[in-house]
């Protein structure tokens, strides 16, 4: 893999949009402007008085449980600083809003996307707290890209990693060498079509391939061909989508099953709707004889498995028919190069106005990349027992009380004695470790950064892929240009909309 640090981010973010008028805007002079830390904070005055503590809001995605018990565990380590649950499920942009209008912001929030909050200036420039960190155990590439226009707005707090679970007892039936970490495109090609035969098949589904062969080819390209500024459909891309309309035509995967059938999801909720999805269960039942795909794959008849990490604990399900699996990185193209993780990234971000900043990053930085968090979380997990976490937190709704809880998502944390002790401790494969031992050369979805991403990738590049490329209508060298410039004009609107 050629080295090259991935997304130094110049995405042309006008000035205007970051001091944007609209919502709650932060106190102070102009966009964002904080006070300087000093060695003197409220914080530290406080415990030192034996004042009351600072209180932090939080809202977060968590399970409710567990996040209280992380705010406790983080209280008891700061008595100087209160966390205080405000939001313990999903929310997004449009909670965010409404907050903002009724003054209810929390001090610390999880980001769905952070243009909303960077236009608003909801958003904290966390970049001095971070320049003054003598042992920093963040990962410079997640930095860069929460950072615009020289401003750090976000920091990850979950990874998951998408890559593809391999079926080793599928190859060796059918005497297919199982392939290194290292394996080339020709490599899953062969698999794909080899194991392609009766009820067996190569692979779940194709189409997100063009999204993570390109970065394997430049290290300037990431997720759906990104940039940091813009999307580039080159010769990556065409190379990809080449391979990937070459295995489409081979009828690898098992998704192809379902082409020309209705789309259920296009209908309105009743009998229509009810009868297109049986009719799929139908096609699916047919052919490999269970109506569900994913229970295909659980039987062990499909020979690689696009998964992201938080599907690779699926051993307790009771259709897993035993069958010996590792989970791959994406194949590169060169014999020899190192495949570059691609990332799904959950992140978190401080109020601008907050009151108490110094408090709101140490605990920010905590969620984080602190290692004491992940000490804390397994310490949680081990000693969860329903019936007492019930008594415990009465007020609590009955569904955040499950069974047992995992510790699926990877840890932020840039230091490797904290990976090691994460692989170790949920058991996950010899190929997940590999893959994040590699996670400072990966490169992040574009749904959780790039403005608009959801239309000018999955519905223009594509659907364009999809619907005129694999039905030979058109070939990706005639469509790269257009559709490169479609893209980047639905992503230069978003940006100019959300300055208005």
């Amino acid at each position: 893999m050629k080295k090259k640090l991935f997304l130094v981010m110049t995405f042309l973010l006008i000035a205007s949009m970051l001091v944007a008028c609209g919502g709650q805007k932060p106190t102070g002079d102009g966009d964002s402007q904080q006070p300087e830390s000093t060695g003197d904070s409220d914080e530290e005055s406080a415990g030192e008085k034996g004042a009351e503590p600072v209180e932090i809001k939080w809202a977060t995605w968590e399970n409710a449980y567990m996040a209280n018990e992380m705010a406790e565990k983080f209280n008891k380590q700061n008595p100087d600083i209160k966390v205080v649950v405000q939001q313990a499920a999903w929310f997004g942009n449009t909670e965010l809003a409404k907050w903002a209008a009724s003054g209810e912001m929390p001090d610390v929030f999880a980001v769905e996307n952070p243009f909303l909050g960077i236009q608003n200036g909801w958003l904290y420039d966390l970049k001095p707290f971070l320049d003054k960190e003598t042992d920093p155990k963040f990962y410079d590439n997640f930095v860069e890209t929460g950072t615009y226009n020289g401003k750090v707005y976000m920091l990850p707090s979950y990874i998951y990693v998408h890559g593809i679970i391999v079926n080793k007892s599928l190859l060796e039936a059918n005497n297919i060498p199982v392939p290194g970490y290292d394996w080339t495109i020709d490599d899953y090609a062969n698999i794909l079509t080899s194991t392609t035969k009766d009820q067996t098949v190569g692979t779940n589904g194709i189409t997100d391939l063009p999204k993570h062969i390109p970065p394997q080819m430049n290290d300037d390209l990431g997720w759906g061909c990104w940039d940091g500024s813009k999307y580039v459909l080159g010769d990556e891309w065409i190379h990809a989508v080449n391979f990937t309309k070459d295995l489409h035509d081979k009828n690898v995967a098992l998704w192809q099953i379902e082409e020309g059938m209705q789309d259920p999801w296009v209908l309105e909720a009743g009998a229509d709707q009810d009868a297109a999805v049986q009719a799929i269960k139908n096609k699916y039942k047919e052919k490999y004889g269970e109506e569900e795909n994913y229970n295909i794959f659980l039987k062990g008849n499909v020979a690689t498995w696009m998964e992201f990490s938080w599907g690779i604990f699926f051993e307790e399900n009771e259709k897993y028919s035993g069958f010996d699996w590792d989970f791959y990185p994406f194949p590169v193209v060169e014999k020899g190069d190192v495949s570059r993780p691609g990332i799904v990234c959950d992140s978190i971000a401080m109020l601008a106005n907050t009151e108490h900043p110094e408090a709101a990053y140490k605990f920010i930085k905590y969620l984080s990349f602190d290692p004491a968090s992940f000490d804390d979380r397994v310490e949680v997990i081990d000693n969860y027992d329903p019936k007492t976490a019930k008594e415990k937190y009465p007020d609590l709704a009955e569904d955040q009380f499950p069974e047992y809880f995992s510790f699926s998502h990877i840890p932020a944390i840039n230091d490797q004695t904290v990976r090691d002790k994460w692989c170790e401790y949920t058991k996950v494969k010899p190929g997940v470790k590999y893959i994040i031992d590699n996670l400072d050369t990966g490169y992040i979805d574009g749904f959780k950064y790039v403005p608009d991403f959801d239309t000018a990738y999955h519905k223009t590049i594509d659907k364009a892929m999809r619907e005129q490329i694999f039905t030979g209508q058109k070939t990706a060298a005639d469509l790269a240009g257009e559709l490169e410039q479609k893209a980047n004009e639905i992503t230069q609107e978003a940006v100019e909309l959300m300055g208005d």
